[in-house]
């Protein structure tokens, strides 16, 4: 799973700014669940709504993009 530093670059680089607030939020269900947190807060519907709340449009975009990546990173080990 990329860490939180991946998905702030990726922010930085679409929107300009990091989006750290949304990063944390989006994975904060880690400390409980541990790998299987992805189950809360990772689709693109809530990725978006935690993203706007925390740090506005830019967030958006960010929380969609951590949704994604992470969708992405998983697919790709699979195939490995």
């Amino acid at each position: 799973m990329p860490s939180r530093d991946v998905h702030k670059f990726i922010s930085k680089l679409i929107t300009g700014y990091d989006c750290n607030k949304t990063h944390v939020v989006i994975d904060y269900p880690v400390r409980y669940l541990k790998n299987g947190h992805r189950v809360l807060f990772h689709d693109p519907i809530s990725a978006f709504i935690i993203g706007y709340v925390c740090n506005g449009p830019e967030g958006a975009v960010s929380g969609i993009a951590h949704v994604v990546i992470d969708y992405l990173v998983t697919e790709a080990k699979k195939k490995i």
